[in-house]
Order: structure tokens, then sequence, then C-alpha cells
């Protein structure tokens, strides 16, 4: 069975798989590649059960997400944008909103994966202008300080607040109403004050963000549209 070996100084060997349900095999320097492969071939029906389930699962998230095609609407904080596309003779893609539209320019033989790639760099564009300036806000407002802020695309998480002070935002939240955009970065600010969840930490969430309960049931019952794409 093919995977990828990470070693480091880690005690125990594990198992997981990566984005594209490679198997990925982390093991301690210690322990000889015989070994290794021993293990990996004890827990191959699991492996392999795994990742038709992940398969599975990745396909059907596949199908449920947007085709990108004329018509579509992408939702964008408390609103939703049309989007229309144009096909020409063009080597690169572009967009551009206009009002409540999205156009998007791409070269008469571009596939799925550009378009999609073009539209969320046009929504990381967008988060890497907005969030930074509510952030500012937000903060002033709370009386706290950070360091850096970086827009990703987490995958278990919509932001996240290190004990250094830089804050991490996921785009997609530009994909949620805006009381819930808020609101995340409401709680990560209130990290910088509460490293913690503690009651604390909620009071000054709450004092700050009084519907933040309504907002993280929204985020919990929602998750699939903030991937439409």
């Amino acid at each position: 069975m093919q995977y990828k070996l990470i070693r480091s100084k880690r005690k125990t060997i594990s198992i997981s798989f990566d984005d594209d349900v490679n198997v990925i095999v982390k093991a301690p320097n210690w322990i000889s590649k015989a070994q290794i492969n021993s293990f990996v071939s004890e827990k191959e029906d699991w492996i392999n059960a795994t990742r038709v389930r992940l398969i599975n699962a990745k396909r059907s998230e596949l199908k449920e997400r947007l085709q990108l095609i004329n018509g579509d609407e992408l939702p964008f904080l408390d609103g939703k944008l049309m989007l229309t596309v144009i096909r020409e003779g063009r080597k690169t893609g572009k967009v551009k909103q206009i009002q409540n539209r999205l156009l998007l320019w791409i070269p008469y033989d571009a596939d799925y994966e550009l378009k999609r790639s073009l539209v969320e760099k046009w929504y990381r564009k967008r988060a890497a202008e907005l969030i930074p300036q509510k952030t500012y806000q937000f903060a002033n407002q709370l009386g706290v300080q950070y360091k850096d802020i970086s827009i990703k695309d987490q995958k278990s998480r919509w932001g996240s607040c290190s004990s250094k002070g830089n804050l991490n935002f996921n785009f997609r939240i530009m994909m949620a109403p805006e009381r819930v955009c808020d609101y995340v970065i409401w709680h990560e600010l209130c990290h910088l004050v509460h490293m913690n969840h503690s009651e604390a930490f909620w009071k000054l969430v709450s004092s700050n963000c009084s519907d933040y309960k309504i907002s993280r049931q929204w985020l919990k019952e929602n998750v699939k549209k903030l991937y439409p794409i």
C-alpha cells in the first residue's frame, strides 16, 4: 500500500488522510521502515474502508456545490450575488462585482476548477478588505491590540487567535450573514483578553455581541451554506 511517511520526534505511529484522501503515516524517527510497513499492513482493512467512506463523502459534497453557471446565486453577507459567466477569447479569467451581480470572464475552454478558483480568489480578496476593517474597529471598542491578521480556508474552524496575538479568519464567513461574520471577529478578539472559553470569556463576548448565541447556532446549522464552491 502506498503512503506518505512523515517522521518526527513523536512516540507513536498514526495514520491519517490528506485533502485528496491519500494515506499519511506519521512515525517516530527510531522505528524501522519494516515496522512501519507491518503496522500499515495490520491496519489495511481499516484504511481501505475509511478511504472509501471519505471518497464517497467528498463526492457527495461536490454534488451539492454550485456548478458556477449563469444564474447561480452566491451568498455574500446579507445578500446574494447572481453569477454571469462570460466565455471569450482570453488566456486568464477575471471577476468583478456590479451591484448584486458577479461577472466572471473566462477562456472558452475553462473548466469548473478554473471558475471555482477565480470565484474563491474574489471572496478571499473581499475578506482581506472587509475583515481587517471590522477587526480594527471592534478592537478599538474592546481596547485590545492584535498583531497580524491572516485570511485562510481552515477546515475545522471559522477563526482562531494565537497566544502571540495573531488572528486567523476563514474567508468563508463572507458567505454568512453579516452578524455572524461580526460574531466570529468578536469571538477571536475576546480571546485576546481570555485565552479560553470560560464564563468570563462568554460574558465578554455577550457584552459586545448580544446575539452571539443566535450566530453560534447559525454556524452549527448552516455549515453547508458556507461551502457552495
